[in-house]
């Protein structure tokens, strides 16, 4: 049975610092497990032989399901504690992964028809999107709840990185083994470690807090209402703006890259993953080094990182070869770094404690959103209007984002909430 709360023997901050520790490698876990799709499924779609908007389709389908859902489950853990769902989404992202790595098999090797094996890694990712979708918003609660205001965004910068390394790991690692071992092996692998996070929360992660009582409704309509406050609009708008811009490159890339530079399935797998894992790269220097150095504002950060998503968009235009394009993507990335967690931040030290969930549930939405649009908006815009298009268009979505950073009061009044006393620090 977990601890109860013992309002008399507070955690210090070493267990505290070693809980966010456990969090973070799980988080990598399940960051290392979705973004090595980025490089794989290109290349296994034209192995396969479908079109790329089957591809955009199975990301938006998991993206509906994810948007709709982290609502839902930010708000349930404030009712019920942040463990049981933090653990709950590890389990269904480690069984979603199997049920992928089978589809892939089966369709490498003939089992089935493409459109079949296709069909499959999309209720995978269904899986993923409407059950795996737990972990995120509960684990944002999780720090918020244990850190001040002053303290929130570098905290919840430090556990975005997590996903951000993932992403370092998964195309690297994609493209090392995959080869080697095959598809379904490697991703195998992945469910396993994974699962073994999950039984790692459960054992070893502390969780004295009382859960965040609340009356309010459980359905997706309550919750995306909240979104309409004021205190959090901006940030949802931002969010989801920053998120389109960020899923328009991850989703083009490969092809990207496979086609300006005439690369066959294999090579398309190697040289996006090394832009994959290098853009991953620096997101995690901007989350984990940059802005503990900075301590910007939330606005600071969200109009940085606006600002430097319309030169890496813009510079994606002229690259003059794949070194280019490497940097072009880099800076896109480092950008998303400062702006993710700005708004994420933002978002958090304007609302309540007992909000703190509700919160976290809507901001992740805002990556729901991003990849419901991004990769058919995106591989749309890449068939039928050139493969410039989907920068462009980045380009322009990111002079919204920096105007909403800049000019919204909101925004502002995060700025000012930052700068008062900090709270006590919750028990674990």
């Amino acid at each position: 049975m977990p601890p109860q709360f013992d309002p008399s023997n507070p955690s210090s901050d070493p267990e505290r610092r070693a809980a966010f520790r456990l969090l973070f490698l799980c988080l990598m876990a399940t960051g290392i497990g979705n973004n090595m799709l980025f490089a794989i499924l290109p290349p296994l779609a034209r192995g396969l032989g479908v079109e790329e908007y089957w591809v955009g389709a199975i990301y938006t389908l998991s993206a509906t399901l994810f948007m709709m859902m982290t609502p839902i489950w930010g708000a349930l853990s404030d009712r019920h504690g942040r463990k049981p769902y933090i653990v709950f989404g590890l389990s269904a992202f480690a069984c979603s992964t199997l049920i992928f790595a089978a589809a892939a098999l089966a369709g490498e090797n003939g089992w089935i028809p493409p459109l079949g094996a296709i069909f499959a890694m999309a209720l995978a990712r269904t899986l993923f999107g409407s059950l795996g979708s737990a972990t995120n918003p509960a684990s944002q609660a999780y720090v918020a709840d244990r850190t001040s205001p002053e303290e929130r965004t570098e905290a919840l910068a430090g556990l975005t990185a997590a996903f951000g390394l993932g992403a370092v790991i998964g195309p690297t690692l994609a493209a090392t083994f995959v080869e080697w071992v095959g598809v379904a092996t490697f991703m195998v692998m992945i469910s396993v470690i994974v699962g073994a996070g999950a039984a790692g929360i459960w054992l070893r992660l502390p969780e004295r807090t009382p859960p965040r009582v609340q009356s309010r409704p459980i359905n997706p309509l309550s919750q995306f209402a909240f979104g309409a406050d004021p205190r959090i609009l901006p940030f949802v708008i931002y969010g989801a703006i920053i998120w389109i811009t960020q899923s328009l490159s991850l989703s083009t890339l490969a092809f990207f890259l496979m086609d300006r530079l005439v690369l066959d399935e294999a090579q398309g797998l190697q040289l996006s993953s090394i832009a994959l894992a290098v853009g991953a790269g620096a997101l995690i220097v901007a989350q984990l080094v940059v802005i503990p150095a900075l301590k910007a504002s939330p606005r600071t950060l969200m109009t940085q990182g606006a600002i430097i998503t319309i030169a890496g968009s813009l510079f994606m235009l002229v690259a003059p070869n794949y070194g280019g394009m490497v940097f072009g993507y880099l800076m896109t990335s480092f950008a998303f770094g400062l702006a993710r967690s700005g708004f994420v931040g933002g978002a958090s030290v304007s609302v309540t404690p007992e909000e703190q969930g509700q919160a976290a549930g809507l901001t992740t939405a805002t990556a729901g959103l991003g990849f419901i649009v991004g990769p058919v908006g995106g591989l749309y815009l890449f068939t039928e209007l050139g493969m410039f298009a989907p920068y462009i268009v980045a380009a322009a979505l990111s002079v919204v984002a920096a105007a909403v950073a800049w000019f919204h009061p909101g925004v502002a009044r995060a700025t000012e909430a930052v700068r008062i006393k900090p709270e006590p620090k919750a028990p674990l």
